[in-house]
């Protein structure tokens, strides 16, 4: 006999036409065990019942759009709150007599108010529902309503954003020209979490934004400026900046020369420290993440002297 966990694992490592397979039977700790496994594939969980008409009318536009990404680790699993007397067969013949090839389970749980927390705080138990998670990423998002395919296809797509490193961090153009980058691992006063950033050091000032984007916001510290710039969900921050030719709202191009870094301590050359943040989350950045920028760029540097109010 199969154990059941290998019957788990199985069905997400291929599909198989709904009037082919056997049915496994789980209980709400297998799903939830299953997409919580630390890899980089996306897990969409739809729970449905062969008498809910929004579940199946959204069924075929999950399985169409999971199979156009399935080649990016996205897998889909049908999990059937059907009574205990249509399973097997009339779940099975109701799938194929629909066309649903894909992944097919029924629950074997009756409790809701013990099964549902497993899933979502939230969940009154009402179907549809669809849970997607990336446990790698920390990404989870529950909908307890029915999604048409360009809702889902929206929500699946960023859950993808979270699977993969952005592009927008694959290589960067130092902000700075010739500068040393050295990375940095701080703890932020008596907090208790760590600021990943890169420092860069120059003996031009200068500091360019590495990408285009809107500036949200430019702060004053006491001997310092910081400014952030907003960009599809990505918050660029430029610290110890002595000058900003930037202001809140702006629209800034890449390659833009947003200010001129500040000095620190005795040292000669200017600093500029960077941190990178996404949706509100610190994305640990190295300087691997930056390629050089060309010294044949005009040094815009101040006169130490003679510098603009």
């Amino acid at each position: 006999m199969i154990k059941k966990a290998a019957i788990v694992i199985a069905f997400f490592c291929f599909a198989i036409a709904a009037e082919a397979q056997q049915i496994p039977i789980l209980k709400m700790a297998d799903v939830v065990k299953n997409f919580s496994n630390k890899n980089d594939t996306v897990y969409v969980i739809n729970f449905w019942a062969t008498f809910c008409k929004p579940c199946v009318a959204e069924i075929p536009g999950f399985i169409k759009i999971t199979d156009k990404y399935k080649n990016q680790k996205v897998k889909l699993l049908l999990v059937s709150l059907d009574l205990p007397s249509f399973y097997p067969k009339k779940i099975a013949s109701f799938a194929a007599k629909n066309n649903f090839k894909t992944n097919i389970a029924w629950l074997d749980e009756t409790d809701a108010d013990y099964f549902c927390p497993m899933i979502d705080e939230k969940w009154s138990g009402a179907i549809p529902a669809t849970i997607i998670v990336n446990t790698k990423k920390g990404y989870k998002k529950f909908f307890e309503a029915e999604l048409n395919g360009e809702e889902f296809e929206m929500e699946l797509k960023k859950a993808m954003e979270e699977v993969k490193k952005d592009a927008a961090v694959n290589k960067f153009i130092s902000p700075m020209n010739d500068a040393k980058i050295i990375e940095h691992n701080k703890k932020v006063m008596d907090a208790d979490f760590l600021s990943y950033g890169v420092t860069f050091k120059a003996k031009d000032s200068t500091v360019y934004s590495i990408n285009e984007g809107v500036v949200g916001n430019c702060l004053i510290f006491e001997n310092s400026q910081v400014v952030i710039i907003e960009q599809q969900g990505f918050s660029y921050f430029y610290n110890n900046l002595k000058n900003t030719l930037v202001k809140n709202g702006d629209i800034v191009k890449k390659d833009q020369v947003i200010g001129f870094a500040a000095t620190e301590f005795n040292e000669s050359l200017y600093t500029l420290n960077f941190n990178l943040f996404k949706r509100s989350k610190q994305f640990q950045i190295t300087k691997d993440d930056f390629v050089m920028r060309s010294s044949n760029s005009k040094d815009h540097s101040f006169d130490p002297v003679n510098e603009p109010e």
